[in-house]
This record gives structure tokens, C-alpha cells and sequence, in this order.
């Protein structure tokens, strides 16, 4: 009885000590079980620019540090900015703390405070949009966030809950209004 308990034993031994070799030599050179939530590759101050078809620049997504992570295939973004070129306008810009991006690469999850902005040829702002946790939708040109939103603009500041824009246009709609203020010109 004692001789098939230590046989057994052996053989038990055996097996997982095999599994753990198979294991060990099936590993990439370097690679742990930590290093499966490390991110694969890594830019600092990085810039990409997309095109349009016809040659000229649709926006830019730069930041201070992007990592990929592959065993999600995510993108974090560390302080994202954006330019949305529309046409012989000046661009639209959008800042915020952070961001992600899935794997498709067509959604952009800005995160923190965003701010939308707007300037005109003199570098004075025309618009500036505050709000949080914003999703831009690159394929469709939109952006929105159900947060608490701030729009300023030179004549009136609205503010509400929740902002849809439609970016190539400019166009923006307050889902929950809270209140519109005008400002009275000084030149009459």
C-alpha cells in the first residue's frame, strides 16, 4: 500500500512538473504573467494626422504619452488633443486629461475636463465648449457627453446637461437647456 502511495505520488509529481516545463518553454523570452497588462508599445509627444481622400488633412490626434495595450487592443492617452479640419475654416480643437480609444481606432473616449474650442484668424476665442467624459465618433464627425456643459461664445454663455456636436459643421445642440445669458454689447 505504501509502494503504490509513493508511486502515485511520483507520478502526480511528474505530471505537474511536466505541465509547468511545457508551460515555461512555451513562454515568449521575457514575458510573465504580470507582463499581460503591460501595454506592447509606447510614443511620447506623439502626433498622427488622417487625410482625406482627396489629399487634405481631416484631424490630427496628438498627446503627451500613448500606450497599446494589446489583451484589450486599447489606446490610452495621456492629455489627447484634436484639430477637426473643416475646410478653409480654421480648425476645431478639443482638449481633456485623458483618453482611450478602442481597438477600431473610431471612437475616442476623452476623459476629465474637455474643452471644445474655436479661435478666429486674430487668435481670439469664438467658441469654448466645457464640459466632461466626452466620445468622439471619428467616422461620423460627431462628438457628445451627458455631463454637465458650459458653451461660451462671444455674444451668449448656455449652459446644460449633455452636448451634442456635429463637428465638419460646427453645430451644437444643449440636450438638457438650463439657462441662456447674453451678453449686452458696450459699443452702442
Amino acid at each position: 500500500m505504501m509502494q503504490r502511495l509513493l508511486i502515485l505520488t511520483l507520478l502526480v509529481g511528474a505530471a505537474a512538473g511536466s505541465a509547468w516545463l511545457l508551460r515555461w518553454l512555451s513562454e515568449e523570452p521575457g514575458s510573465s504573467v504580470a507582463d499581460a497588462k503591460s501595454p506592447d508599445y509606447y510614443m511620447e509627444n506623439f502626433s498622427a494626422l488622417t487625410m482625406e481622400e482627396d489629399g487634405k488633412p481631416k484631424n490630427r490626434l496628438s498627446a503627451a504619452y500613448m500606450a497599446h495595450y494589446p489583451h484589450n487592443d486599447s489606446t490610452e492617452l495621456l492629455e489627447p488633443r484634436m484639430e477637426i479640419f473643416r475646410g478653409d475654416e480654421l480648425p476645431l480643437r478639443l482638449a481633456a486629461q485623458q483618453g482611450r480609444m478602442d481597438g477600431n481606432n473610431d471612437i475616442i473616449l476623452f476623459q476629465g475636463a474637455v474643452t471644445m474650442w474655436k479661435q478666429n484668424e486674430a487668435g481670439e476665442s469664438t467658441l469654448q465648449v466645457n464640459t466632461s467624459d466626452a466620445r468622439v465618433f471619428l467616422d461620423e464627425e460627431y462628438a457628445e457627453s451627458d455631463r454637465y456643459t458650459t458653451i461660451t461664445t462671444n455674444s451668449a454663455t448656455i449652459t446644460g446637461v449633455g452636448v451634442r456636436a456635429w463637428l465638419p459643421e460646427g453645430r451644437l445642440e444643449v440636450v438638457k437647456h438650463e439657462k441662456t445669458t447674453i451678453k449686452v454689447s458696450s459699443d452702442r
